[in-house]
């Protein structure tokens, strides 16, 4: 539908004549948008990144919804005036869409389960928290990894919603134990989502110190960064890197570029990885 889109708006763009000066109808299309989909005047909507765009004789930019990191982008590619536009991202067909993905991701330095080699990568976004997660979490490590084994390479990034209390915490508590040793970030990453039910934003630390008993952290280091939340800029980045890859709830995953959301049962995962290991042949 969007290479669809692109044509129709490079027929407008021609029959238009529009080569000249863009004039400024930010704020028309802004209004536009606006009663289209339903936003509230409570919620700002600004344009930003406006520029050339790839498509000769058009501009493309990025609507704003929202503000922080709570806000919604939504791509968009118009005629020079912003006369006429089309929601959604301008798309290369030349290039391999599952490989765009993974240039996205920064797995460089990142602990991972399974060998460098493995013909699929399967990078999870979630969070300790929410319980859909940790239906993700018992069919990733009891039935994906256990079956393909060597054949699979699985990276854990964090995606902590403000709606819960803990979240973040774990996810900062996690790479303050990563920060020292790898398997202990593994090792405290099964262990929420194990005793998920038994912790609570108030217990989270105490929680977290005795699921690092005999891992080798050195502890008051380990205080000091979750104390002083040292890795919460980590944590930030990786959310945003999730959005910016498609993922808008927990857990969402990313297999070979390719996007799972939600908890699936195993049969969706093996599907993809099935068809991934037969295109790697």
């Amino acid at each position: 539908m969007r290479s669809l889109g692109v044509l129709v708006l490079g027929s407008v763009l021609l029959a238009a004549g529009l080569a000249g000066a863009a004039g400024d109808n930010s704020e028309q299309l802004i209004k536009y948008y606006r009663k289209k989909n339903n936003v509230p005047p409570s919620s700002k909507v600004t344009v930003t990144g406006l520029k050339d765009s790839s498509i000769k004789g058009a501009k493309e930019g990025t609507l704003e919804v929202g503000e922080g990191q709570a806000a919604q982008k939504v791509p968009f590619i118009a005629s020079v005036d912003l006369h006429y536009a089309v929601f959604g991202a301008a798309e290369d067909v030349t290039v391999d869409p599952s490989k765009a993905i993974m240039q996205k991701i920064n797995l460089k330095g990142e602990p991972h389960k399974g060998p460098e080699n493995a013909k699929v990568t399967i990078v999870e976004y979630s969070d300790f928290q929410c319980p859909f997660c940790s239906r993700g979490y018992n069919t990733l490590e009891k039935q994906v990894l256990a079956n393909y084994g060597d054949k699979v390479k699985f990276y854990y990034k964090h995606y902590p919603p403000p709606f819960h209390p803990w979240a973040k915490l774990g996810a900062i508590a996690t790479e303050c134990a990563k920060d020292q040793k790898p398997d202990a970030f593994w090792k405290l990453y099964a262990a929420l989502f194990e005793n998920q039910g038994q912790i609570t934003a108030d217990n989270v630390k105490e929680k977290s110190t005795g699921f690092l008993d005999g891992s080798g952290v050195d502890m008051a280091k380990w205080n000091d960064c979750f104390d002083n939340k040292k890795t919460a800029d980590k944590v930030d980045a990786q959310m945003q890197e999730g959005s910016s890859v498609g993922v808008r709830g927990t857990p969402g995953f990313i297999i070979n570029g390719r996007l799972v959301s939600g908890a699936q049962p195993y049969e969706n995962f093996k599907n993809i990885i099935d068809d991934e290991l037969a295109s790697a042949k």
